[in-house]
């Protein structure tokens, strides 16, 4: 079986990654950063970004073993530095659960993917299912998946998803509005079947960020996002108890852990 391990800075993190690299070797896991069948990330949900950021290329082919050390954990709140040995011992007969994934052309977002211009107005024109729903003229717009939806789209208002699988959301930023010009200016919520279309019509200055990095315009300007047909897995030793309202509950408004 071939391992990686991704970790966040904290001295913590990094003793646990070295022991359980250790606990991997003695049983004849081997080391793989390129091709590995399992990755583990240890830390919150930055760290799981930064793992999913790193191989974006095989997201769908790779099974993640996230462990909370540190941060706050949306994705590594499944497990537990005492569930290591059990998860390894049963690793191959776990079930693990999927968690969507929302396709930007050739990029894989985990949270979401915004499309900003920070200088001047972004205009665009949004497409659903090839049939014109508005042309935007503000700040920018945030397409978020469920995972996404309790960062960034929730502190600009937007819906917190329970629905792990099958939702995603578009919200628009400080659009413009007055006599002569207005938006949906509403959250919208697609099903997997939608195919949004986002047509960048003056491209100067605009900013395509997915997840926590800065990525190239498109060619032709133009950024199709849809659900993945496949979802990121992960394994979970929680997952009957560690449910996304207990997540929620714990993160926003009792700070309870379900342990």
């Amino acid at each position: 079986m071939k391992y990686s391990i991704v970790k966040n800075d904290y001295d913590e993190s990094k003793k646990i990654a070295e022991e359980l690299s250790n606990l991997l070797i003695s049983k004849k896991w081997i080391l793989d950063n390129k091709n590995p069948n399992y990755i583990f990330v240890i830390g919150g949900d930055g760290t799981f970004l930064k793992a999913a950021e790193l191989f974006n290329n095989i997201l769908e082919e790779v099974i993640f073993v996230p462990i909370k050390s540190g941060g706050i954990g949306f994705y590594t709140n499944h497990n537990r530095i005492s569930d290591i040995k059990d998860i390894l011992n049963n690793i191959e007969k776990q079930e693990p659960i999927e968690i969507s994934v929302l396709e930007a052309n050739d990029y894989k977002v985990i949270n979401e993917i915004k499309i900003i211009n920070n200088l001047r107005p972004l205009e665009v024109d949004v497409l659903i299912d090839g049939e014109l729903l508005e042309t935007f003229r503000g700040t920018g717009l945030v397409f978020s998946t469920s995972g996404g939806s309790t960062g960034f789209a929730k502190s600009h208002n937007g819906a917190v998803i329970i629905d792990e699988n099958n939702i995603f959301q578009m919200l628009e930023i400080a659009p413009v509005s007055n006599n002569n010009f207005r938006t949906l200016n509403a959250p919208v919520i697609f099903s997997r079947k939608h195919k949004v279309e986002v047509v960048i019509t003056k491209p100067n200055d605009v900013e395509i960020i997915v997840d926590s990095r800065k990525c190239k315009l498109p060619a032709h300007n133009s950024i199709k996002i849809q659900l993945s047909d496949k979802n990121i897995k992960l394994i979970s030793k929680n997952s009957e108890k560690l449910t996304k309202t207990r997540i929620l509950n714990y993160i926003f408004t009792t700070n309870k852990s379900y342990n």
